[in-house]
């Protein structure tokens, strides 16, 4: 049942569209949409396409901040996104993972979710493994689970 409550803002546990709107106007992701509904920067300065497209590093903003003040890097993603495919989340959004390597397996409790095809590479820089080459990629990072 939809309601305008927002209960959580933890897009593993709940997925409202609400909840999505209030992440969308509050928070900021790797990319988030331009008035004409384009990805564009927000925490990624830039990324960078492997030849076969099934790896995507993005570099982050040093300057980009949790509200307490602490950076944020490259490892908070690491650590969202493998809260969201995880077996453990409830959102029913897990999902939309599908494609980045091991997701699918790690959602299902095949593999763990330290397997995802996502990692640190210092504070600031974010590789992700595709399965498959995605054209539309870039335009997921928008979502708030992202």
């Amino acid at each position: 049942m939809e309601t305008d409550v927002v209960s959580s803002l933890d897009t593993s546990v709940t997925a409202s569209i609400p909840q999505w709107d209030t992440l969308v106007q509050t928070m900021a992701g790797l990319y988030r949409s331009d008035k004409n509904d384009q990805p564009v920067p927000s925490v990624a300065t830039s990324y960078h396409k492997s030849s076969d497209g099934k790896t995507y590093t993005f570099n982050l903003r040093h300057n980009a901040k949790w509200s307490n003040g602490d950076t944020v890097t490259a490892q908070d993603f690491v650590t969202t996104w493998r809260k969201g495919v995880s077996p453990k989340a409830m959102s029913g959004y897990n999902y939309i993972f599908s494609n980045i390597k091991n997701a699918d397996q790690i959602s299902q409790g095949k593999k763990a979710v330290s397997s995802l095809g996502v990692k640190a590479v210092g504070k600031y820089k974010l590789v992700v493994q595709l399965e498959n080459p995605e054209p539309t990629f870039i335009d997921k990072m928008v979502i708030p689970a992202f």
